[in-house]
């Protein structure tokens, strides 16, 4: 299923009413916990505010714990999954995958189509330094001398390589050394990482996220960098409304694999799409 995007297109009949716009399921990277839901509430209210035509729900996919799936409701016709995620620019992570397949088990009569994520873009190295300011302020961090850009994960293959171009921008801007860590443990790992930025001589080493919700395993992602030798760790993206406006963008651009085919086509089967 390349990208985990389907299309289950229902027959139109001739002369029925316009369809609404299909419903935004916005798809954290995380457990659902309290501050994650708080996460997701608040970015549908973002999304209510600035697009009151358009229908929203959330679902928590998390990398490693229990799925949580949006209550679907009867009215509901189709439904667009946009994974919030800062590490994946064009293949949707496996439980993505996974959690829409479940979905359209449980709803066949549902259209689902499941978008790009939104991906490591270059405006959330603004996002992040907001947040390492708040956290180097808070612990009274006067002076730094390396970065490191901490992700749950290494992304896929485009993701990979623009978190690798977001690692130098990061650098040159701060003219600070910038490694990148991730929670999947090896080399990569934040604690392997900070451990070796410390053997270069570096003793004031700041931890930015490209973490989504402040969950169970971004908590411990943070003590590991901290009991490591790091000095600051900020907080995750959260509920900016960057991520909203990306998540938005991301959703228009699946929608129109939902478009009606004439009347008169044959019926369609599930479909495979690589948006």
């Amino acid at each position: 299923m390349q990208n985990g995007g389907f299309v289950t297109l229902k027959d139109r009949k001739e002369g029925s009413s316009p369809m609404a716009a299909p419903v935004l399921d916005l798809v954290l990277p995380a457990l659902s916990e309290t501050s994650a839901n708080l996460i997701g509430q608040r970015l549908r209210q973002r999304m209510s505010h600035l697009h009151p035509h358009i229908e929203s729900t959330v679902s928590f996919v998390p990398a490693v714990g229990q799925y949580k799936a949006p209550r679907i409701k009867l009215s509901w016709r189709e439904l667009v999954l946009v994974p919030v995620n800062a590490t994946h620019l064009h293949s949707n992570p496996p439980q993505v995958v996974q959690h829409a397949a479940e979905l359209h088990r449980s709803h066949p009569d549902l259209a689902i189509k499941v978008a790009r994520p939104t991906g490591p873009a270059p405006v959330l190295l603004n996002l992040v330094d907001t947040r390492l300011r708040l956290a180097a302020h808070r612990v009274h961090a006067q002076e730094l001398d390396s970065l490191v850009l901490s992700s749950p994960d290494g992304g896929d293959l485009r993701g990979a390589a623009m978190l690798s171009k977001l690692t130098r921008l990061w650098s040159q801007h701060h003219h600070l050394p910038v490694r990148i860590a991730t929670n999947r443990g090896g080399a990569t790992a934040v604690e392997e990482v900070v451990a070796r930025l410390r053997q270069e001589g570096r003793r004031h080493i700041a931890v930015g996220s490209l973490w989504i919700c402040d969950d169970e395993n971004f908590r411990i992602h943070t003590r590991r960098a901290l009991h490591a030798g790091a000095e600051v760790v900020a907080a995750p993206l959260g509920d900016d409304p960057v991520l909203a406006s990306l998540a938005f963008e991301r959703y228009c651009s699946a929608a129109m694999g939902l478009v009606p085919q004439p009347t008169d086509s044959p019926p369609h089967p599930p479909e495979l799409h690589s948006n």
